[in-house]
């Protein structure tokens, strides 16, 4: 049994025994909102007239907006940060402006703003520090000097770290960790928001973390003599720090004045995709292919020399192949792909579910490879755009082997028509 209650210490309950108060506020505290240039709220009812809120007199005097013009106003106002506004100053609702407090004591506070938020968090830091501003251009100046962002700002005051606690914890881990580990702790600190700038860290650790680049590259493009230039390792790194952004939600673009992976940086990434499925090697597959064909029944061989011929060909065609669950569906899909493979094609092997596709050589779900929409209609087509490494991959492929195929709907195979009619359009103008 649970009881609802509340465990009440001794020295709390002696405070309510004694009648002692149990809320009080004093001084009151006054919550100061603030927001970027443009970026004001408006407050309304829901029944008020889209006309009468915009053409509402105060509607552009909010709370952050008059405090620049009560420093323009009141003298002692510009001694004043923007947090200490309430303890001589009153916000009066009814005219939205600041005037000076008669009697009374308030202490002011400025909504938290988390550091990842960009531009709004250094606009934070700074109104905890500037005295008496008059426009958004004031708090940006620091010494005389007009700084372009508030983020540039910050750092002349001496509000923002260097990063250089950062610098060394990534050269400090590199003499132990390979490039993927040092990537990995990158991505990690970007996550956590914990560079003040990131592009400075990457400018001063890059070379760390792609020291793994020409070796990754030179497998992946079976070329032993490879040499790649700084460039070119910087678009290695960055498309593989991209990569592991992408399932936490976040990508380059996030992050302020960092470089990004640009075209030429997929370009190499399309190339592995293909790499990965011309990777097989060819001797022990041919091997495979002589022993699996010799136990094909006559139905199954039929089959098989039929699907064969039609790529031999390059003709193009759809076959389905029906069978009670046992009568070696999945080992004539071993068979034709051993046999492509051998000769270096790409097959796609692709089923319905993910168990059937673990039985399957390279096996993936239908969805994962084609990028099937999970909510689909008659109007869907797969995402996958023209030019990126996905399409390329699909271009060059040779056979789709889809188990287990009747259990999906139908708009799934009307979706991937569509997809690959646009993308093999440049290649086949009859497709």
């Amino acid at each position: 049994m649970y009881y609802d209650c509340r465990y009440i210490s001794p020295c709390e309950a002696a405070w309510r025994l004694f009648g002692f108060d149990i809320q009080l506020r004093a001084p009151p505290v006054e919550r100061l909102s603030f927001h970027l240039p443009g970026q004001q709220s408006v407050i309304f009812a829901d029944d008020d007239p889209v006309e009468n809120v915009v053409n509402r007199p105060t509607i552009a005097h909010s709370m952050f907006m008059e405090w620049f013009e009560a420093n323009r106003t009141y003298p002692e106002a510009r001694a004043l940060t923007y947090a200490e506004m309430p303890t001589r100053f009153v916000w009066k609702k009814d005219i939205r402006k600041w005037s000076p407090r008669k009697r009374g004591f308030a202490i002011g506070r400025v909504f938290y703003v988390p550091p990842g938020t960009g531009d709004i968090y250094y606009l934070r830091c700074l109104l905890n520090k500037v005295r008496g501003p008059m426009s958004y251009s004031d708090l940006m100046k620091v010494d005389g000097v007009q700084f372009g962002s508030f983020k540039d700002a910050c750092y002349a005051r001496g509000l923002i770290d260097d990063d250089k606690e950062y610098v060394d914890a990534i050269i400090e881990a590199s003499d132990w960790a390979t490039g993927i580990h040092l990537r990995r702790l990158f991505v990690t600190l970007l996550m956590s928001n914990s560079f003040a700038r990131p592009d400075a860290v990457w400018d001063a650790v890059w070379h760390l973390l792609s020291k793994d680049a020409q070796f990754h590259v030179r497998r992946n493009l079976n070329m032993p003599e490879l040499l790649l230039i700084e460039e070119e390792e910087k678009k290695f790194t960055l498309l593989e720090i991209e990569r592991m952004l992408s399932p936490l939600g976040k990508s380059l673009k996030d992050f302020p004045n960092m470089p990004l992976a640009n075209e030429e940086c997929y370009n190499l990434a399309s190339d592995k995709l293909i790499q990965e499925e011309l990777c097989y090697d060819r001797d022990a597959q041919k091997v495979e292919n002589e022993v699996l064909v010799s136990q094909l029944t006559d139905e199954q061989r039929k089959i098989y020399n039929e699907v064969i011929q039609n790529v031999d060909n390059n003709t193009g065609g759809l076959f389905f192949v029906y069978g009670y669950g046992g009568t070696g569906k999945t080992f004539l899909w071993r068979a034709l792909s051993s046999f492509l493979r051998a000769k270096g094609d790409i097959v796609l092997n692709v089923a319905s579910s993910g168990i059937a596709s673990l039985l399957l050589p390279g096996g993936r779900t239908a969805h994962s490879r084609f990028a099937i929409p999970i909510s689909i209609n008659e109007d869907s087509t797969c995402n996958i755009s023209q030019g990126s490494p996905l399409a390329e991959l699909i271009v060059y492929y040779k056979l789709i082997i889809w188990d287990e195929a009747p259990i999906m709907h139908k708009y799934c195979f009307e979706a991937l028509d569509k997809t690959m009619r646009d993308l093999l359009r440049f290649k086949n103008e009859n497709s």
